[in-house]
């Protein structure tokens, strides 16, 4: 099971408590996972279809209890992917189960001018509460919102039909403080997307994921310190390639004033660094400096080396 699908089964499992959060996550659902069929007479039926036979159930039974309309539940195949056949499940909302109240009451038929007309955006009336915004995008997130593996990366999207419902829920995840999420067009469909850890874990945290979001924040914390320590070694091993560089140039212009007879006539401050460099060609600077009597300081011993090469270069 993918880390999407778990996240969806926790938030498949919660029951919200009050009405209008209940009205709130249908609507969110629906907005996103129903579409609309003619069923003569100018009424229409409701289907809504998802992969995942919890979140049917889960819905089937907040329908009831919300509007106590009893959708029918079906199930039907999916195209082959590879060997594996899925399924999908239907929800099916007939007007005899009050598919026009619905409708309405979720915000997505509407009234201008004495006409019904099917809005294409989020409702403002259902979500005008803190409560009701976490819900309704936990119904949005259930029918249409999945996400990546954080241990291969961190995203999460909503993928719509409509610009301006893309749109809304751009400006509904942005209106919980500290909390942003960008759209763009993918071929047909426009994606409202988030790439930041932290935004992630604020959404799932919001939506009602709890346990998900410490599954998370475990991985992302193992990554940082998996990844801290990486940088760490990274330096460490470029701090010693350095120094044997460092040493082997140091090395040749000791060898050069030795060839060159030269060597012995170097002052004695020259000629200790120089001896304790070949007898201890891995040793730092300050290493060196460490062994002198007196010990002396990093830059000192760096000048004397600068001053060893700028005598090995005169010919």
């Amino acid at each position: 099971m993918s880390f999407a699908q778990e996240v969806k089964g926790e938030l498949a499992r919660i029951e919200p408590q009050r009405k209008c959060c209940m009205l709130a996550e249908i609507a969110g659902f629906l907005r996103v996972a129903a579409s609309l069929r003619l069923a003569g007479g100018g009424r229409f039926s409701i289907v809504a279809s998802t992969e995942n036979a919890a979140i049917a159930r889960h819905y089937k039974k907040l329908i009831k209890e919300y509007f106590d309309s009893n959708a029918s539940l079906g199930i039907g195949d999916t195209t082959q992917v590879g060997h594996r056949k899925g399924y999908r499940y239907y929800l099916i909302i007939e007007p005899e189960q009050k598919s026009s109240q619905i409708l309405r009451e979720t915000g997505m038929m509407l009234i201008r001018e004495g006409n019904d007309y099917f809005s294409d955006g989020i409702y403002n009336q259902i979500v005008r509460t803190k409560c009701c915004k976490k819900a309704y995008l936990r119904g949005l997130f259930l029918g249409c919102g999945t996400m990546s593996d954080p241990r291969l990366g961190y995203h999460l999207e909503f993928v719509v039909e409509s610009r301006q419902l893309a749109a809304d829920i751009k400006k509904l995840i942005g209106s919980f403080v500290d909390l942003a999420a960008n759209y763009t067009k993918r071929k047909e469909d426009y994606v409202v997307y988030m790439k930041k850890a932290s935004y992630i874990s604020d959404m799932m945290n919001l939506i009602g994921a709890v346990s998900a979001v410490l599954e998370f924040e475990s991985i992302r914390v193992g990554k940082e310190v998996k990844g801290e320590a990486q940088r760490i070694l990274n330096c460490d091993n470029a701090n010693v390639d350095r120094t044997l560089t460092a040493s082997e140039n140091q090395i040749a212009w000791i060898n050069k004033l030795k060839e060159q007879g030269r060597f012995d006539g170097l002052p004695l401050p020259l000629r200790e660094v120089a001896e304790i460099r070949l007898e201890r060609p891995d040793a730092s600077l300050t290493e060196i400096g460490e062994l002198l009597n007196p010990p002396i300081k990093k830059p000192g011993v760096n000048k004397r080396f600068a001053k060893i090469k700028e005598m090995a270069e005169k010919e």
